[in-house]
């Protein structure tokens, strides 16, 4: 009965197979989902002034930030749960996360009331984003869109979990093409800045319906199991504090320099992320839709290949990041002239400054070893020590040595969790102790070449 209610699973195929097909997809869908990004980005940038995209990146960073907080793993616990298709299981799930987004609406909807006292009371440096009187709109109308999206299915996660993609990516692409419409079309209306606020809502008006009308599954509830609520809160507990840290050295770069700089320098700044995100996502794209999937299946069912698959899926990660580091630091300079306006060129060089990144994307494979195994308390201390040093370190380098020097350390903090992420994956891999430590070492050097000469 469940079987027939779940999405259709590739069966009488190997791990293999599914894996390769589902990158396949996975790699198509991100190439096209990335098209329609850079493309609404030209496109919007031709309709509306830089410091639109600034506030834009706050409201989002400070909106992904409050969502990590409250991150539970829902989506994890489906995928990697034996009893992850079970229709209480995902009623439950689905319960607990529209009262996840709730709570994420109800403190953004709190923090833009608050703004223009803080604003007013002088407590934002001036110029900076954070003091821009049209701050509190974005945050109001991301608050709405994290309400919408709390409504969803939890069907993309069976589709993940059986890695059938194409439904999934389909939906996801129009949504972002229904979502540019609806952004330029604001625009050329005259709603300016607040288009790109318009185009949040829209996109997850349309994942949300889509999610119900488009995906296979079974009934869409709301339900509450005792046992099954027990089974996700045991897991995600951890993942609350290993999220909060995990964004603070992903994406806290945003909350930091968007305090650091003004409005202007931050703008160009944040267009130059969403390129280097671009890289970061592609990877990130194929470990949460085929690497996570994989690695969880070996750990229910063939622990003994773990070693052999991780080591495989690291050089071809290995190999895809670098070639995205060496392509922005030789076109980077060449690509923002001939695609953006005089008004923006100093994206390149922050595009070099930040695609040191890039380099480090590569031990996010290690951690979902660790991930994949339901050990969440250890995985917390991985996500720790960068995120603390993101934000408790970077403002004193800024301040000594400079924008450029403050930039590349936020790229490098994910060398700090190394030492715990080794150790704590040895238990279920092999470690090659100077095979991991090479990327680390290359994107050491990387930094210091590029802040010597960029």
């Amino acid at each position: 009965m469940v079987g027939r209610m779940i999405p259709k699973i590739l069966k009488g195929t190997t791990l293999k197979s599914r894996a390769l097909k589902g990158g396949l997809v996975a790699l198509g869908g991100f190439g096209a989902a990335q098209g329609i990004r850079l493309l609404s980005n030209l496109i919007m940038t031709r309709l509306l002034a830089p410091d639109a995209f600034g506030l834009m990146a706050v409201t989002l960073a400070l909106q992904i930030w409050i969502q990590m907080m409250s991150d539970l793993g829902l989506d994890a616990s489906i995928i990697r749960s034996k009893r992850g298709t079970e229709p209480d299981f995902l009623a439950t799930a689905r319960t607990m996360q529209l009262g996840r987004c709730g709570l994420i609406a109800g403190v953004l909807v709190a923090a833009g009331l608050a703004l223009p006292s803080l604003r007013a009371g002088g407590f934002f440096p001036a110029g900076s984003v954070f003091a821009d009187a049209r701050l509190p709109v974005f945050v109001f109308a991301v608050a709405l869109s994290v309400m919408i999206s709390g409504f969803s299915a939890m069907r993309v996660a069976l589709h993940n979990r059986s890695l059938d993609l194409v439904p999934v990516i389909r939906l996801e692409l129009s949504a972002q093409i229904i979502a540019l419409g609806a952004m330029a079309t604001a625009a050329l209306m005259g709603a300016g800045v607040f288009s790109l606020a318009v185009g949040a809502i829209v996109a997850e008006i349309v994942k949300s319906a889509g999610s119900h009308v488009f995906l296979k599954g079974p009934p869409a509830r709301f339900g509450f199991a005792r046992a099954h609520f027990d089974e996700i809160f045991a897991y995600g507990k951890w993942l609350l504090i290993a999220s909060t840290f995990g964004y603070l050295a992903q994406r806290g770069d945003q909350v930091i320099f968007g305090w650091l700089f003004d409005i202007r320098a931050f703008s160009l700044y944040s267009i130059a992320t969403i390129w280097i995100m671009a890289g970061r996502t592609l990877v990130e794209t194929v470990q949460r839709r085929i690497a996570y999937p994989t690695l969880a299946e070996l750990h229910r069912e063939r622990a003994h290949d773990l070693t052999r698959v991780y080591r495989r899926m690291r050089l071809v990660y290995e190999g895809g990041c670098f070639a995205l580091f060496l392509g922005v630091v030789l076109f980077a300079d060449f690509a923002v002239k001939i695609l953006y306006t005089a008004d923006y060129q100093g994206v390149a060089h922050y595009m070099k400054l930040a695609s040191v990144a890039l380099l480090l994307v590569p031990y996010r494979l290690l951690s979902s070893v660790l991930l994949t195994s339901g050990d969440s308390r250890r995985f917390t201390i991985i996500a720790v020590a960068p995120g603390a040093a993101l934000f408790g370190l970077t403002p004193v380098i800024f301040d000594r040595f400079g924008a450029d020097a403050a930039i590349l350390f936020a790229a490098l903090t994910p060398i700090l969790a190394l030492p715990f992420n080794w150790k704590f994956a040895s238990k279920f891999i092999r470690i090659d102790m100077l095979r991991e430590s090479l990327m680390a070492l290359v994107a050491i050097s990387a930094a210091a070449l590029i802040l010597k000469f960029a």
